[in-house]
């Protein structure tokens, strides 16, 4: 057993049994700045002196007489559940004791590497992966792990000193059948181009109906053979609206208020389940506003259309005419407008009349009618 000292000047060694308070001074040979110590013994611990200080100390244990047996390692059943597994582990060993030089006895923790396969979720392709998972674990008569998303066995391998010196070993498990349960859950709103539309965008899933919302599911499967989406107004899921047993899912929402989706997932024995993710869903009240001028040959861009805006209108008809009673324009949806022509030509400026019908969410009706100014630009 060598040290290097910090530099050359002469040390002393000393090793002690239980404390370093009556140690035992020893003979070694030094070179230089080197020191070596001939067939040190184990059970003993030993410490440097030099220009009267203690540089290390050092307890040296004979590993063969305390040399690890991994036997078997089998899964408890009983005691595994949905979010943790239990393995017994059958192993032969000694502990590895050594003194302080203050005189406490401590113990070296016994490291093994514990491995097995789950799933992780992988964001790039939208999927589980599988993966390979390795921990480090203390050598105990049971360990406790995080439950696996797949079928696997359990290899142990170490200790840590074998593993060193590439004469670890190891055993397996059975194959433990996965019934922990998990998933992922997204919900994107598909956004209209109506410029006119009044909260069509409102930085959260809603706004004016329809709102017609995707929504996707992933899960662990065969593990999961049920996966649903869920639909209440109740924040707490007491009671259901609606119940859809599929993955993927498009919805339109054409009733004013809120509504509440989760994405639920369980096993066949339906002992372990999972609640994803809960959307808040929020349509918005409906309103229909009409104006009552534009300009059909506006030079700018601005206010060229004859347009409506609008919230949560889910039936519409609209007409157009003139003095005389003649029909001019008619349009059935809201986001659409008329661009002040009749028979390719911009009709001449004056008053216009307009009658609209729609219906909102919640069954609100629309009744409108009214004059519409056409204005020109001057040349």
């Amino acid at each position: 057993m060598s040290y290097y000292l910090p530099d050359t000047s002469p040390a002393r060694c000393y090793r002690y049994s239980m404390s370093a308070v009556n140690p035992e001074e020893i003979l070694f040979q030094q070179n230089g700045n080197e020191i070596v110590f001939d067939n040190p013994e184990a059970g003993y611990g030993y410490f440097i002196e030099q220009d009267n200080k203690r540089l290390s100390y050092i307890w040296l244990i004979d590993y063969q007489s305390h040399e690890l047996e991994l036997r078997n390692l089998s899964i408890d059943t009983e005691m595994s559940d949905c979010n943790s597994v239990r393995l017994l582990l059958d192993q032969q060993s000694s502990s590895l004791n050594y003194y302080t030089i203050n005189g406490r006895l401590e113990t070296i923790d016994r490291l093994l590497s514990l491995s097995y396969q789950t799933l992780s979720w992988n964001e790039d392709s939208n999927s589980y992966d599988v993966i390979e998972k390795t921990e480090s674990t203390r050598c105990n008569s049971e360990l406790t792990i995080d439950a696996p998303y797949i079928d696997t066995d359990y290899q142990l391998t170490g200790d840590q000193f074998l593993t060193y010196w590439n004469i670890a070993q190891t055993i397996h498990s059975d194959v433990y059948n996965a019934k922990a349960v998990t998933g992922k859950a997204f919900a994107e709103q598909i956004v209209r181009e109506a410029g006119n539309e009044i909260d069509k965008e409102n930085g959260s899933l809603g706004g004016s109906a329809p709102v017609e919302i995707e929504f996707n599911g992933y899960s662990n499967t065969p593990v999961v053979t049920y996966q649903a989406w869920e639909f209440s107004k109740d924040p707490n899921f007491g009671i259901l609206e609606a119940t859809y047993v599929e993955e993927s899912l498009n919805y339109s929402f054409d009733t004013e208020g809120t509504t509440y989706v989760r994405y639920i997932v369980s096993n066949a024995e339906n002992t372990c389940e999972d609640i994803v993710e809960t959307f808040t869903i929020n349509v918005s009240e409906s309103s229909l506003k009409v104006p009552n001028v534009f300009t059909p040959d506006s030079e700018s861009g601005n206010n060229q259309i004859f347009k409506v805006a609008y919230r949560s209108i889910i039936k519409f008809e609209g007409r157009v005419f003139n003095r005389w009673g003649n029909e001019l324009f008619h349009w059935t949806d809201p986001a659409e407008g008329w661009d002040g022509r009749y028979h390719g030509k911009v009709v001449p400026t004056g008053a216009y009349y307009y009658v609209i019908k729609a219906e909102g969410v919640g069954g609100k009706k629309y009744n409108l009618k009214g004059d519409i100014n056409v204005l020109r630009t001057k040349k």
